[in-house]
Order: C-alpha cells, then sequence, then structure tokens
C-alpha cells in the first residue's frame, strides 16, 4: 500500500494481457474495483502486449464506473525486444513475460504491488494483504502445485509460488537489480524454460520468498478434490496443512481460474463453482454477451480424478507431457 502524506492510500495492481484475453482482463479488473470501493484509490496498470486500441478504449470506460479508479496502460508491444532473445511460450502468451519488468515498469514511487493474472476474480478488500511485511523477500506468492512436486530439495524453507498472483516488494527489487538477474537468466538459458516466466522468477527470487495463505491463490482444482487426493495427484511435498487449504475452499480472497478438467467460465460446458459470479461481472463490461468458446464435454475426466488413485494420475500425466514434448 502507498500512502501519499498521512492521509490517501492508494493499492497498486498489476494486469497483463494482449488481445486474446482482453475480455478476461475487464473481468479481473471489475471484481477488483468492485470490493474496493471503500479505499481512497485503487490504481490498476495494464501492460498491453498488442491490446487493440478498441479494446483499450472499452477497458478504459470501467475507469468511469467507480470514482476511486485510476487505470493507467503501459504499452510493451516491443516485449519480445525488451526480453533479448526469444523464450518458449507453448500454449501461453507472450504477455505473461511481461510480469518479469514490472519494477522497471511502475513508478519509482510504487513500492509495492500486486501482480494478478487476468483469469482471476478478487472476492474481498485485499488492504491486509498490501500491509503485509515483505521488507526482507523480492515477492510473496502462494505455494505452486506443479514445479512444487519437481523440486530436487526436501528443506521446509524451500518452495515455488504460483507466479498468477504476486505481492511484489519494488523497492528491494530494483536494488538488488531484479530485472537484469531475470534478462541473464533468459540468456543462460537460452529462452528455453521449463515453466516460463515462472520458473525465472522463483529461481531468482530463491531464498526470498514469502508464501501467501492458499486462500490468496484458490485454483479450480482445489474446489472438487478433496485435501488428500490433492496433495496424491500433484506428489506435494512440504504444502498447506489441511485445515489452510479448507479454509482457502470454503472463503477464498481470491479465486484463480486455472486451466483444469471443470472447464473454465468462458467456456461451454464450464462447471466452475464461480461460473455465475463470472458472468456477472462479465455482463457489467463492455464484452457484455460475448459468446462462450466451444470445447468438448469433460465431465467423464472429472470422474476419472475422482476415482483413480492419485499416484497413478500423476504418472498418466508425466507421460503425457513427455509424449507431448517429443512431438514438439
Amino acid at each position: 500500500m502507498t500512502r501519499i502524506g498521512n492521509s490517501k492510500s492508494i493499492l497498486n495492481f498489476v494486469l497483463s494481457s494482449d488481445e486474446n484475453y482482453a475480455d478476461k482482463l475487464a473481468v479481473t479488473m471489475y471484481s477488483i474495483l468492485e470490493v474496493h470501493a471503500e479505499v481512497d484509490e485503487v490504481c490498476i496498470h495494464v501492460l498491453s502486449n498488442n491490446i487493440l486500441k478498441t479494446s483499450i478504449e472499452k477497458i478504459k470506460t470501467i475507469e468511469d464506473k467507480f470514482s476511486n479508479a485510476k487505470i493507467i496502460v503501459h504499452n510493451l508491444d516491443d516485449l519480445g525486444e525488451k526480453l533479448g532473445k526469444d523464450v518458449n511460450v507453448d500454449h501461453l502468451s507472450l504477455a505473461t513475460y511481461a510480469r518479469l519488468l514490472i519494477p522497471d515498469i511502475l513508478p519509482d514511487d510504487v513500492d509495492k504491488a500486486l501482480y494478478l493474472d487476468v483469469d482471476i476474480l478478487v472476492r474481498e478488500n485485499l488492504s491486509d494483504l498490501f500491509s503485509m511485511a515483505i521488507e526482507d523477500y523480492y515477492v510473496a506468492g502462494v505455494k505452486s502445485i506443479i514445479d512444487l512436486a519437481d523440486c530436487n530439495e526436501d528443506e521446509e524453507h524451500y518452495f515455488h509460488i504460483n507466479a498468477g498472483v504476486m505481492l511484489w516488494n519494488l523497492k528491494k527489487c530494483r536494488e538488488e537489480k531484479f530485472v537484469q538477474k531475470c534478462l541473464d537468466y533468459i540468456r543462460n538459458t537460452n529462452g528455453k524454460i521449463k515453466f516460463h516466466d515462472q520458473t525465472i522468477i522463483n529461481e531468482v527470487c530463491k531464498g526470498k520468498i514469502k508464501a501467501l495463505h492458499p486462500r490468496y491463490n484458490v485454483m479450480s482444482g482445489m474446489f472438487f478434490l478433496k485435501y488428500s487426493k490433492f496433495i496424491s495427484v500433484y506428489g506435494l511435498k512440504n504444502y498447506y496443512s489441511k485445515k489452510e487449504f479448507d479454509d482457502a475452499v470454503s472463503s477464498p480472497a481470491i479465486i484463480h481460474l486455472t486451466s483444469w478438467v471443470v472447464g473454465r467460465p468462458w467456456e461451454e460446458g464450464c462447471v466452475h463453482p464461480y461460473k455465475g459470479e463470472y458472468e456477472r461481472i462479465l455482463q457489467l463490461t463492455p464484452w457484455r454477451g460475448k459468446p462462450l468458446l466451444r470445447k468438448r464435454r469433460r465431465g467423464y475426466k472429472l470422474v476419472i480424478y475422482r476415482l483413480l488413485p492419485g499416484s497413478l494420475i500423476r504418472i498418466i500425466t508425466k507421460i503425457k507431457r513427455l509424449i507431448k514434448a517429443k512431438i514438439k
């Protein structure tokens, strides 16, 4: 949280998108502003990687709906050049790498900011999160469920975070040349990075990451799998307790609409429990009425996840990844 003098408080959020996700960007933005009506000012920094001018104009109209809102668009159409080398993106957008540059993009007087992916719904006022002490850390986030299982170290303090929600200590990042360290990592790996920018952030920040409660990044699978099954499916070590997991599911502060077998609210056949909330907010944006993406029904996959042993699902998933990698 940034304060001007002794009175005005400003919450700085950062969102990154390209044109393909402009409608999701609008929903995430609206969900942020809707629950922060009591905050003096909410400043949303949009990292734009080739978002069309017409879409930017639509996004700016959301600002007019909230008296405390300020939207600043940062043009990153040259993001590939800024990274200095081609990077693998797979199914992702290049825009995901924009978050590596946040410390250099935001004004120097902004010491703390919350980055959110644009497949997110914010459910409550996050002022307390912004007030969290992170002076000794680069970032704070919720433990990852994918690359965490692949860590070679078993120390309790060692973990990776999911980069979809990150509270940034921008002051420390600037002082310790975080952005340059990330660019060096890309160059040293020749742009071939296992989990994309998430790997870069976790490796550069290693030892200087603070863990947040999982309610600040509740991913899709958490709503459908019991704690023991969830741990087994992803082979997690040093993860959260059952109580923390259950509290996150029952009282989510930030919902991350991650790609999973239940689908996502903008796809046909989605059965996510917060699909209705997403649709409600979408109708309040300039993208109201946008048709759903056509997807094959996937109900049987959820049955498989619930019936098969977690260890078997994990093996099948790894085999599928290997096959996919070889095809590429």
